[in-house]
């Protein structure tokens, strides 16, 4: 099974993610992109790939999100959501 990866990435207007090389609309919110992406990705892989959500730290580097994509937050307050080094570009 091969992996699908997005990236949720800081835009000057809000969020936005990168699927497949193609960046999306800008969402207002980190949980309104995270969303966007999550249901895209399902539209586009389908069942046959593992779907990866990854977001930029600030050291420029893509971790992987684990968790609930919902209740994150950019200051990193969240208590349900962990970030993984795993998935490091």
């Amino acid at each position: 099974m091969s992996e699908t990866y997005c990236d949720i990435i800081p835009h000057a207007d809000g969020w936005a993610y990168v699927l497949e090389g193609r960046q999306s609309a800008v969402y207002p919110s980190y949980r309104l992109a995270a969303e966007a992406a999550r249901t895209c990705s399902e539209q586009v892989a389908g069942n046959r790939r593992k779907f990866v959500l990854r977001q930029q730290d600030l050291r420029g580097r893509m971790l992987e999100v684990q968790g609930r994509s919902d209740v994150w937050s950019p200051a990193g307050l969240a208590s349900s959501m962990q970030v993984s080094g795993a998935g490091q570009a």
